[in-house]
């Protein structure tokens, strides 16, 4: 009978830490989530200023851009993918909203999957974006970022 009650005891503490780690795990997505809505801002407001050199600090130094806006099909290097972002926005570039559809998130890298409307040159575009997100110094930067409208 002892036996018993020990192993009700053990399968009702597992059940409760189980779903405390569940709970756990939920408020953390969540705030995640939120963190790279706000990134996910950022970024639309950088490019938006019209001045490319907002953007530096939201990607990695070694961070790609693949699009089929971008000759050769991708911008390698930060150098280059601001440079392209730069050329975007001389041509009347603007981003209207970018909303985050999926997030997956292992240790400090995250992929984001995003669906973006854009307004270039007064021609509206739905697209999406896959951002590869780097967690560097307790900050998560764009490392890949690839777009298809």
């Amino acid at each position: 009978m002892k036996t018993a009650k020990y192993f009700l005891v053990l399968i009702f503490t597992l059940g409760v830490i189980s779903l405390f780690a569940q709970t756990n795990n939920e408020n953390s997505s969540n705030q995640l989530l939120k963190e790279f809505e706000v990134r996910t801002e950022k970024w639309r407001e950088a490019y938006n200023s019209k001045d490319s050199q907002n953007l530096v600090q939201l990607y990695t130094e070694d961070a790609d851009y693949i699009s089929s806006h971008v000759s050769g099909l991708e911008a390698i290097g930060r150098d280059k993918l601001i440079a392209n972002f730069q050329n975007g926005m001389n041509m009347g570039g603007h981003i209207d909203s970018v909303k985050i559809l999926k997030m997956e998130v292992s240790c400090d890298i995250a992929t984001l999957y995003c669906k973006y409307q854009a307004t270039n040159s007064g021609v509206t575009v739905v697209g999406r974006n896959l951002l590869i997100m780097k967690k560097i110094d307790g900050v998560w930067l764009i490392a890949l970022h690839m777009t298809v409208i």
